[in-house]
């Protein structure tokens, strides 16, 4: 058996490294750390969080795709990070809903990836 401490960092592919970097720095205030430009991949931390965003031109999520990454937000948060999604003319795919006792919202980046707020978290 292999022992996991923690994640290391959870990696999106994009379509433009600059677009995306924008993105995730304006949403959830996310700073750069690491911009390898010419190999196409930066790394973006907020917190114990860290994304690698790794461009790959004419990127696009599958519309069938399931997978997405999870935020945990604040259930007293929860209401304005919504009124933020639709100030920022996102569109949102799934909720707001009811969950294990809280709620959740999806919605998705510039190239579709599907990102979760949700609350309570599973720990």
């Amino acid at each position: 058996m292999i022992v996991i401490e923690s994640i290391n960092h959870v990696g999106i592919t994009v379509s433009d490294l600059e677009k995306s970097i924008q993105f995730y720095k304006d949403l959830f205030d996310f700073e750069v750390i690491e911009n390898i430009s010419n190999s196409g991949q930066a790394f973006l931390k907020m917190g114990d969080i860290l994304l690698s965003l790794v461009e790959v031109k004419g990127y696009t999520n599958s519309k069938d795709s399931k997978n997405c990454i999870s935020f945990y937000v604040d259930e007293e948060d929860f209401d304005d990070a919504i009124d933020e999604i639709e100030e920022m003319g996102l569109t949102i795919v799934s909720g707001p809903e009811n969950i294990r006792k809280g709620q959740r919202v999806v919605f998705a980046d510039p190239d579709g990836n599907l990102i979760e707020l949700a609350y309570p978290k599973i720990d």
